[in-house]
């Protein structure tokens, strides 16, 4: 999947993977028992952004209106959201 920074549009590359703190949001997210997200957070080397990526995917027998609908919440929620040096981007899969 291309990922690119949204501040300085360079794209991410493997190296640019912030292993340990996307780790630490996927054991979040596991004990919160969330499904259907996959979160990915990446540090650009260039710009020194930082930024979030929410790999939203249906859930098994999920119509795809049920789906949309998770999807305009989970933007909802983001945008009350404030990171302090990071913007998220959620992606349907």
């Amino acid at each position: 999947m291309h990922r690119e920074c949204t501040q300085c549009r360079r794209p991410f590359t493997a190296r640019d993977l912030a292993r340990e703190v996307s780790r630490g949001m996927e054991a979040e997210r596991k004990a919160l028992g969330l499904q259907g997200l996959l979160f990915r957070s990446y540090h650009c080397p260039q710009c020194g952004g930082d930024d979030i990526f929410v790999d939203l995917r249906p859930l098994p027998g999920e119509s795809e209106a049920d789906f949309r609908a998770r999807r305009a919440d989970l933007e909802r929620t983001v945008k009350d959201l404030h990171a302090e040096r990071a913007e998220v981007v959620i992606t349907p899969r």
